[in-house]
């Protein structure tokens, strides 16, 4: 009896353990990050509601930054330090946009296989909710669903 309350304890553990122990979301590294839904890249535009989805071109490209954490930073690669964040907009779904890095709620977690399937990415972990796109606009939705191609570039 008393080992079965030690293997359970420790079977207990090891998945606290695993669970608590932040992976890497995706390498660093320049990025499209394409819609599956028509192969559309996310884009940040401009004003508080600018996330969208168009047609993939230079002003596409996205840098992923790592925090070490499990969590990273979408970056703009235009070197301005703008980050993909939670719009201050308070609609619903909520918008995302482009802010100064560190302003807004703008830690994001991407579940990235590595095998190029669909991935889901999650602000904060899923709390403010999942990436995705609702008449051409860059949301966050409740549910989570592999959205997203990570296609890394150079």
């Amino acid at each position: 009896m008393r080992i079965r309350s030690i293997l359970s304890l420790a079977v207990s553990a090891v998945a606290t353990l695993a669970l608590a122990t932040p992976a890497q979301a995706a390498d660093d590294g320049s990025y499209l990050i394409r819609d599956v839904n028509g192969g559309a890249c996310l884009a940040g535009g401009d004003g508080p509601l600018g996330g969208h989805v168009e047609p993939c071109n230079p002003g596409t490209v996205w840098e992923i930054h790592n925090q070490g954490n499990g969590l990273a930073r979408i970056v703009e690669a235009r070197g301005e330090g703008r980050c993909l964040a939670l719009s201050p907009v308070r609609i619903y779904p909520p918008a995302v946009w482009v802010a100064p890095c560190g302003s807004q709620p703008d830690q994001w977690a991407i579940q990235d296989t590595g095998d190029g399937e669909p991935v889901v990415i999650a602000l904060n972990r899923g709390e403010y909710g999942y990436l995705s796109t609702r008449d051409g606009r860059a949301v966050l939705l409740p549910e989570a669903r592999p959205q997203w191609i990570l296609q890394r570039l150079g």
